[in-house]
């Protein structure tokens, strides 16, 4: 049995792995799986950055300040709107 094996190789590949049609369509799946991977590691890292995590402090502290009544509506925004372009400015 093993000879035959051998001499035939597997009787489900009909002449070979691929059968002269190349890799097909999973090729894409490794490739998809390391760029989702990847990404999901810098997506990650970028949120564990320290600019971003004292940017969601800063917005945290005017979210309960405005919840105490200390600023209104209005100073809310206004000053989330600074804080989010300030931070754009040190990024780009």
């Amino acid at each position: 049995m093993a000879t035959l094996l051998m001499a035939y190789g597997h009787p489900a590949w009909n002449g070979g792995p691929w059968a002269g049609h190349g890799p097909g369509w999973w090729i894409i799946f490794p490739i998809l799986f390391w760029a989702v991977l990847l990404g999901a590691i810098g997506y990650l890292a970028y949120r564990r950055s320290p600019g971003q995590q004292a940017r969601a402090a800063a917005e945290r502290t005017l979210a309960e300040r405005f919840a105490r009544g200390e600023i209104g509506a209005d100073e809310l925004a206004e000053r989330r709107a600074a804080l989010r372009n300030s931070t754009r400015r040190r990024t780009s």
